[in-house]
């Protein structure tokens, strides 16, 4: 599935309030978010980047798959809810740290263009 049409599912089944309470408590985690700012500090984008849109949010989605009894990381609810679940990490890191959006956007274009 191409991400313009992982975005169009995204819109047509937007996350509900279950999966945003659960995204933004794991991603609001002290300690992840202290090893997500050193890794920022230590200019390691592609790491940082793989933790919130890889590590982090598998995880989440997975459980919430597995709490509505669709098995483990149900790939219908990986696809539709993938791209908010990343939003909710990023806005959470971007709280955290203080950086604004556009300079995180920033970094992660300058690690597409590598």
């Amino acid at each position: 599935m191409s991400r313009h049409q992982q975005a169009q599912v995204s819109v047509l089944h937007p996350m509900d309030d279950k999966l945003k309470q659960l995204a933004e408590s794991r991603y609001s985690q002290k300690e992840f978010l202290g090893i997500l700012f050193e890794l920022a500090v230590e200019d390691q984008w592609f790491d940082l980047q793989h933790m919130i849109q890889h590590d982090m949010a598998k995880a989440i989605l997975a459980d919430y798959s597995f709490e509505l009894g669709e098995g483990y990381l149900n790939t219908d609810i990986f696809f539709r809810h993938w791209e908010e679940v990343i939003e909710v990490g990023w806005s959470a890191f971007c709280q955290h740290t203080g950086l604004p959006r556009e300079k995180v956007n920033l970094r992660l274009q300058e690690l597409r263009d590598l």
